[in-house]
């Protein structure tokens, strides 16, 4: 659902061009053209067409199995052309269609959104009481519960209650992230600072009310993108209300994983010293990215012996924070869209986040083998099925960071790292399988990721119901998407 449309992207354009134009072709042959629903793997947004398809899709699929909706920021397209600059006026315009677009397919269906970088205009800066603040309360004033809009109309954020005791906090991560220059810091006076004072308020009330949280954003907590304090208050806060904490949701990446923090601060530093080493850059090599991500997880100093038990995989399990980023409907990759299952029983005894779907369209083959049909997603894996997941704690998401370092956890890790590109780099992350997948033959063989570091976007986080046999008589599943 959060997809950088482009109202301006047209079929048959030069990829060149950003898929705005035609471009005459070269000496050396005929170049690379705009598909109808997409161009995978190069400097192109969304067409208005893709996020229109998906939704119809998705209110097809799921309409009727869905609780909620969680947007995780960014509808408005990238400043790739420099022959058509995006301008205030555009950013929100798209915003204004996408939400025209939400209302049509998911009516009734409530929706939890967020700020993304390139909903913000000028790009990713932002301070209290910005007019855009008024602008988004006003296109999002049926989400944003009226108790929340005062806080929202200063700083972006807000919280939102769902059936089933169920809260969503809504961050605006460009008060934390080191490219809005207008917020220096989270440890001083400022819009950071205050922003983390009202997480803190909002987690300790929760507590109080009895009612789990579910934290999203769209800047994903890391050291890449995060000034250092506010990195490290955002971890800190995070561990002090484990026990609240259902998950954390992020977008902007594009790239399908989970981060995984120890909330120690020696280990905190270390994280900030890996990114040092590794120098890597999102928008040029994803090799960088996966091995930075490798040395993260190894950074977490588990026993060895406690990787495939059943039992907390730490005795200071309650100071990790583990953070899901979701691949995106923008076709950097293929686009995606995740549905997740959450428990509503006793969640001492069953984690409230369950497990979830991930689903893809594989749009170059799709357009070549059903030109008028409408777009259909499939199931590209299942965190039951090919992780062997039985939920989503952060207990079981460092069971699995760990068993994938661990010498026969090869061929875990293989299978994660091509599902992080949506099967767009099996090339670049080869993987010996009898049942290898036919998407092969269509994936673009370029390594480079053509994303500007400062806008991943994932689409939205799902949840929905799943007739699983296993389901324990003491809690019902439910569904969000």
């Amino acid at each position: 659902m959060c997809c950088k449309m482009d109202k301006d992207y047209t079929m048959g354009a030069s990829v060149k061009t950003g898929c705005h134009r035609q471009q005459k072709q070269n000496t050396k042959g005929q170049y690379a053209r705009a598909g109808r629903l997409g161009a995978p793997g190069v400097r192109c947004d969304a067409p208005v067409e893709l996020a229109q398809q998906t939704l119809e899709w998705i209110s097809r699929e799921w309409k009727d199995k869905l609780d909620f909706v969680i947007w995780t920021g960014d509808s408005s397209r990238h400043d790739w052309d420099p022959k058509q600059t995006r301008q205030r006026s555009h950013v929100l315009k798209l915003n204004r269609m996408a939400v025209d677009m939400v209302l049509e397919h998911l009516d009734g269906i409530p929706v939890i959104p967020c700020l993304g970088n390139n909903d913000i205009f000028p790009h990713n800066k932002v301070l209290d009481h910005d007019r855009i603040f008024t602008f988004y309360e006003s296109l999002w004033r049926q989400w944003i519960p009226a108790d929340q809009r005062e806080t929202f109309l200063k700083g972006g954020y807000f919280s939102a209650d769902t059936d089933n005791h169920m809260r969503i906090i809504s961050l605006n991560t460009m008060y934390f992230t080191k490219r809005n220059t207008r917020v220096k810091s989270c440890d001083k006076k400022g819009p950071g600072l205050d922003q983390l004072r009202w997480f803190d308020g909002e987690l300790k009330r929760a507590r109080k009310d009895g009612t789990r949280v579910i934290v999203i954003g769209h800047v994903p907590p890391s050291p890449h993108d995060y000034r250092q304090s506010c990195f490290h208050e955002y971890v800190l806060i995070s561990a002090k209300y484990n026990d609240v904490i259902v998950s954390h949701h992020y977008g902007h990446m594009n790239m399908d994983h989970f981060l995984l923090y120890d909330s120690n601060q020696e280990t905190l530093s270390q994280a900030f010293d890996i990114q040092t080493r590794s120098e890597f850059s999102i928008s040029r090599n994803i090799l960088h990215y996966v091995d930075w991500l490798r040395d993260l997880y190894s950074s977490i100093n588990f026993d060895a012996n406690d990787i495939r038990e059943k039992n907390p995989v730490h005795e200071n399990a309650s100071h990790l924070v583990a953070v899901q980023v979701s691949p995106s409907v923008l076709p950097v990759y293929y686009p995606a869209v995740r549905v997740y299952r959450y428990s509503v029983g006793n969640v001492s005894q069953h984690p409230p986040l369950l497990g979830y779907i991930q689903y893809y369209a594989n749009i170059t083959r799709w357009e070549r083998e059903h030109p008028n049909e409408p777009l259909k997603y499939d199931i590209e894996y299942t965190t039951e099925q090919d992780y062997g997941l039985t939920d989503l704690s952060t207990e079981s998401l460092s069971k699995l960071a760990k068993f994938m370092l661990a010498e026969d956890g090869d061929m875990m890790w293989n299978t994660y790292t091509r599902n992080m590109f949506v099967r767009t780099q099996n090339d670049t992350f080869p993987f010996d399988d009898e049942d290898e997948d036919e998407d092969d033959e269509d994936e673009d063989e370029d390594d480079e990721d053509d994303d500007d570091d400062d806008d991943d976007d994932d689409d939205d986080d799902d949840d929905d119901d799943d007739d699983d046999d296993d389901d324990d008589d003491d809690g019902d599943d439910k569904s969000e998407h």
